[in-house]
């Protein structure tokens, strides 16, 4: 199980400016230009709330060049506990700077190579921002696609496109690399592919107008330089899609660049829409460098991203993209810049949706006592539990402990809460929807801790699941019990005075009659379980 306690100033520390390297760590470290410190915060707290611990440290901390990020990083790597897996550089090259691995390319592998070799050890990502505003977006986008804010139309997540802009003569690799991506959708049951080429007489409007459908890939094949090539050139502040954000690859001459100043198609992809109106893409996978005779390889590292996400079932995005480098790499030795040109514009540790989510069913206490706790959580689906689940429980800077469920969808925490207040679990697994409740941390007395305690070890229901009539035993004579559906509205009351007890314990049969199939929850005095009925 792996649990993380922080004293209330290394909490607040941990979602602003750094903390004790010696005592602490966190999976998720963002490296941001002092201007954009608070305004990546909300994306710090909704990773260490799912499970991943984050922290945000400004260049006024780590120093603002190159060799000074690069050895803060490294320090974090070699010291923390635990240590850093994500890093997202947080500002455009002119406020945080690149690393320039040629004369015409700049890459960010430099902060991710944590051995010296070329090759990157973390997944890494960057928000290109030059604006608090460009920030807001690149946020809101990132947990907008992570918490399925577009769910009023689920079709967009098996949908996707490939772009051919063809050579004269064709090339030997644009259509059957993208031929490739496509078998690979159909493999996974998209619903709609869209296979675009130029010489069929596509052009850009259909690009914008799939874009707008919504798209969860868009990849581009084809020469190109700043934007893609006509007729496909245009501007993504055009698209009107809303949260259905695809991730574009585009596996081309350079459309995107990390030298100061400079902006092309990756960054105004991610910068596209506002907090009010997103569009574009949550994220750009794309080249830094223009060079020719080199379409064999960008196709492979195309191709690459794809097979790691669904050949590998590596779902986190800077996974994927470090995956595809990595296959470039192991097919074209000492290819170093073709290597280093790949970058992400985005969000490394973003869960890439492979079809439209599911809800989960999360099943624990919703209420728990200032004491020393056992608390479990339940995830299933369909009736079958759920596998892998993240799982975290944190209340303030008091408790915050998180771990996967095991093959029976369980994961119980130990822990004592330290005074009164709100626990908060969430919930989050590949292709489900995130799950976000609380539980109310109460006081209790010594004689209603004994029998409190009692009751949760000697109550039970069954059969559970049920189909018309269950029984309760407990040794506690409570007045009522309360049944709520899954929306927290209470359905029934049961007046327990109208039964008689049969047995030393009471055990009232209680009829489901009027009750549809679901997942209900009965409370009994301070006691909440969960009941499965079915016809």
């Amino acid at each position: 199980m792996r649990r993380v306690k922080f004293s209330a100033v290394r909490f607040l520390t941990l979602l602003t400016f750094g903390f004790s390297l010696a005592q602490t760590g966190a999976k998720y470290l963002v490296i941001c230009h002092d201007t954009f410190n608070m305004t990546i915060r909300p994306l710090v707290e909704w990773k260490t709330k799912k499970g991943v611990p984050a922290v945000s440290v400004p260049l006024s901390q780590t120093g603002n060049t190159p060799s000074q990020i690069k050895s803060y990083i490294q320090n974090a790597y070699n010291t923390w506990n635990p240590r850093p897996e994500y890093i997202l550089l947080v500002g455009s090259p002119d406020l945080l700077p690149s690393y320039n691995f040629s004369t015409f390319a700049c890459s960010d592998d430099y902060y991710a190579d944590m051995t010296g070799y070329y090759d990157i050890e973390l997944c890494i990502g960057r928000f290109h921002c030059a604006t608090i505003s460009q920030c807001s977006v690149m946020v809101a986008k990132t947990i907008g696609y992570e918490k399925s804010e577009t769910m009023h139309d689920s079709t967009w997540f098996t949908k996707a496109t490939t772009i051919v802009k063809e050579d004269n003569p064709p090339d030997p690799y644009y259509q059957a690399d993208c031929r490739y991506i496509r078998n690979l959708w159909l493999e996974a049951n998209y619903a709609q592919i869209d296979s675009f080429i130029n010489t069929n007489g596509n052009n850009q409007n259909d690009v914008i107008n799939a874009i707008n459908d919504g798209r969860a890939f868009v990849v581009y094949r084809g020469q190109s330089g700043g934007h893609w090539g006509r007729p496909f050139y245009f501007l993504p502040d055009s698209t009107d899609n809303g949260y259905k954000l695809p991730i574009v690859v585009s596996g081309t001459c350079a459309t995107m660049t990390l030298f100061p100043w400079e902006t092309m198609l990756g960054e105004e992809f991610v910068r596209a829409g506002t907090v009010q109106n997103p569009k574009g893409a949550v994220a750009f996978f794309g080249t830094t460098d223009i060079s020719s005779h080199v379409s064999l390889q960008r196709g492979t590292a195309t191709k690459g991203f794809f097979h790691a996400l669904y050949r590998d079932s590596i779902y986190k995005l800077g996974g994927m993209a470090k995956r595809g480098k990595f296959i470039l790499d192991s097919l074209f030795h000492n290819q170093q810049a073709r290597y280093m040109e790949w970058n992400l514009l985005g969000d490394p540790e973003l869960d890439v949706w492979t079809k439209t989510p599911q809800l989960f069913a999360v099943n624990h206490d919703t209420i728990v006592f200032v004491e020393s706790t056992d608390f479990s959580v339940s995830v299933s689906y369909s009736g079958e539990p759920v596998r892998n689940a993240l799982v975290c429980v944190m209340m303030d800077s008091t408790i915050y402990n998180y771990d996967y469920t095991d093959s029976t969808g369980q994961i119980t925490f130990s822990f004592t809460p330290q005074h009164i207040g709100t626990l908060q679990v969430t919930v989050t697994g590949h292709n489900y929807l995130p799950y976000e409740g609380t539980v109310s941390v109460q006081p209790v007395g010594i004689e209603e801790r004994a029998t409190l305690n009692a009751l949760r070890k000697t109550l039970t229901i069954y059969p559970n699941p049920a189909k018309s009539v269950i029984r309760v035993r407990y040794p506690w004579t409570v007045n009522t019990i309360k049944i709520f559906d899954m929306s927290g509205k209470m359905i029934r009351v049961i007046s327990l005075s109208d039964f008689r007890w049969t047995r030393n314990d009471a055990e009232p049969e209680i009829s489901l009659k009027g009750i549809n199939p679901g997942i209900y929850f009965l409370q009994l005095g301070a006691v909440i379980k969960k009941l499965l009925v079915f016809r």
